[in-house]
């Protein structure tokens, strides 16, 4: 790489070098931009040397790939985010009804995480680009127009994109053809000097278009500091960001103009997910490459299959007669039915045997074929809906389909911890930053025992900050349960429409520490909840105990882990049962007759 030329021609050698393959290994040599191609092509049923009526396909990859992204799909419903402190869970419970009625559908993550998914698996591996947005997007493969094709990360990465006039405008409202941030040129002066034709990559026709498109290229990496900055040193190299485009003078030679340039850190805007890492190349093993050799010899198989039943199809006659050839040089084939032919004594007219015997070897080779990808691609036939054969006992199929799924599980929780920390180091910072600064009223309706719950939790903090200022001001703190009626009433007062400032000051100067689990991946949430489960239902017999915190906060992670909604389960304490008194019985004594009194005689004392 020379650095004393300027970026345009940099730009330029680089996507022309990109096309050349790369060594592995002794024997091996690497293409990127091929790899990508044939990717493509195949799960499309397509064929590098071009499809004809000729050469028939058998796309035995589309379904499996189909079967793959189904079986490893992660769903937003998968993404579980929660406040990990115990006195937070009122915010815990705020966050996640955010997230779940309101940051997803705004977003739209669903789509990021199933194009995420299926883009890792078509070519192996999925890079990704932090917008500065809530959304992060994925790159095309198709759009990389040069990168170091042995560490994505580790070498600048140019990104081609063909804008049409309308879209480039757009871009102005993130500074593109601003002065100040470096430009040469304005988009309007750029949309001017416009082609009306699309062109892929440096080895492809152009495309005739209705409309203008411009070629415009994101350069993201450590490049000279001077094509930064003309005051800059030439040999000093820095991180930064340029988008710049191409023309063509009235020579018709290519001139390059610089729409954007500023300083940026990688890290902030790419991360990069591998599948199987194979050593010297960016991309992992793709799901496609694993079936390249079976769709290739599948469709060889094919095509003499497909020779065979022409060369089958057709009636050939053998004569011994000369005389019968000279007759018809063309052939029989302008007989009428039952005509008769004459032959002279001695010759014979017979139909060469065209009969296809070893057509069976073929049919046997292509299932054979068939049933590799398939063992490779991790599609059993119960997975992909075939039925059984008859008298197959269902606890097998149960078994096949459970071996069948545990490969699919081994590749979800690796794309799963990718998705966590995509949401730890991007998602979850942009939305307590749109949290804080958010303000008015909740979009969500709460019903309620969730508003109570959020309420009762919310108002308990902010009446103990409040106890704490009162006694830092050297003022009496007024009651606790006063404090949390007056929150209480006053953020009653908007009804079932939770307001945003709640959220601001629970958030506010609090370090916000998030628990995400994506796909049940930190750790098995359903052996978890069952000895949790377990625990609990020791305590069945004696429901007061949940009057113990401890036995509370067992009951509340089986809530939490499974699931389930706080509030549904939000429920005041349980008096103590009154322990009858037992009445201490009563002593009869035995009642004693009254005893006869004995009259005295006269003059006794």
């Amino acid at each position: 790489m020379d650095y004393n030329q300027d970026i345009f021609q940099f730009v330029k050698e680089e996507e022309n070098s990109f096309i050349l393959p790369i060594p592995i290994s002794d024997g091996w040599e690497f293409s990127l931009r091929d790899f990508i191609k044939q990717c493509f092509f195949y799960k499309n049923g397509r064929l590098l040397t071009g499809n004809s009526d000729d050469k028939p396909v058998d796309n035995i990859i589309l379904p499996i790939r189909n079967l793959q992204d189904w079986a490893e799909d992660i769903d937003v419903k998968d993404i579980n985010i929660y406040a990990d402190s115990k006195d937070k869970q009122g915010l815990s419970f705020i966050l996640k009804k955010y997230y779940q009625d309101i940051f997803i559908k705004e977003n739209d993550l669903d789509t990021f995480i199933d194009e995420g998914k299926e883009t890792k698996n078509d070519y192996g591996g999925v890079l990704v680009k932090n917008l500065n947005r809530i959304r992060p997007e994925v790159v095309s493969w198709q759009s990389i127009a040069f990168c170091d094709q042995t560490d994505i990360l580790s070498g600048p990465i140019g990104i081609k994109h063909q804008y049409s006039p309308d879209q480039l405008k757009d871009m102005a409202e993130f500074g593109w053809g601003d002065e100040k941030n470096g430009a040469n040129a304005t988009v309007d002066e750029l949309i001017l000097l416009s082609q009306s034709w699309k062109v892929k990559d440096p080895t492809s026709q152009q495309a005739k278009t209705p409309g203008k498109y411009i070629e415009v290229y994101e350069i993201h990496g450590c490049l000279p500091e001077i094509w930064l900055d003309d005051k800059g040193e030439p040999n000093k190299y820095i991180q930064q960001f340029q988008i710049i485009s191409f023309y063509k003078d009235d020579k018709g030679e290519k001139q390059g103009l610089t729409l954007f340039k500023k300083k940026e850190k990688l890290k902030d805007v790419f991360d990069y997910f591998q599948t199987d890492k194979l050593f010297g190349r960016a991309v992992g093993r793709s799901r496609i490459e694993e079936l390249f050799e079976p769709y290739v010899w599948n469709n060889y198989s094919l095509k003499r299959k497909m020779d065979m039943l022409d060369s089958a199809s057709k009636t050939i006659m053998a004569t011994t007669d000369p005389t019968l050839a000279a007759k018809h040089p063309t052939g029989l084939k302008d007989l009428d039915n039952l005509e008769l032919l004459e032959l002279e004594k001695g010759n014979e007219l017979r139909q060469v045997d065209t009969f296809p015997r070893n057509i069976q070897l073929f049919v046997q080779a292509m299932n054979g074929f068939e049933e590799k990808a398939r063992t490779v691609g991790g599609a059993t036939n119960p997975m992909l809906g075939i039925e059984p054969s008859s008298g197959t006992p269902f606890r097998s199929l149960v078994t096949q389909i459970n071996q069948g799924q545990g490969l699919h599980e081994g590749r979800r929780e690796k794309y799963a911890r990718f998705i966590e920390r995509i949401h730890r180091n991007w998602i979850i910072p942009r939305i307590k930053k749109e949290l804080l600064q958010g303000s008015g009223e909740w979009l969500s309706t709460l019903d309620n025992d969730e508003l109570e719950f959020v309420l009762e939790r919310v108002s308990d903090n902010q009446a103990k900050k409040a106890q704490v200022k009162m006694i830092l001001d050297g003022q009496i703190p007024t009651d606790l349960q006063t404090l949390k009626n007056q929150f209480k009433e006053e953020w009653g007062r908007q009804g079932n429409i939770l307001p945003l400032e709640i959220l601001k000051d629970e958030l506010k100067d609090v370090e916000l520490k998030l628990e995400i689990n994506v796909a049940g991946t930190q750790q098995n949430l359903a052996e978890m909840v069952d000895k949790l489960s377990n625990m609990f239902k020791m305590l069945i017999s004696n429901p007061q105990a949940l009057n113990d915190p401890r036995m509370a906060k067992i009951f509340s992670k089986i809530v939490e882990y499974s699931g389930l909604s706080q509030p549904d389960f939000n429920m005041p304490p349980i008096a103590p049962t009154p322990i009858p008194q037992l009445q201490q019985p009563q002593i009869i004594q035995p009642e004693i007759p009254p005893q006869p009194q004995l009259a005295l005689p006269a003059g006794s004392v």
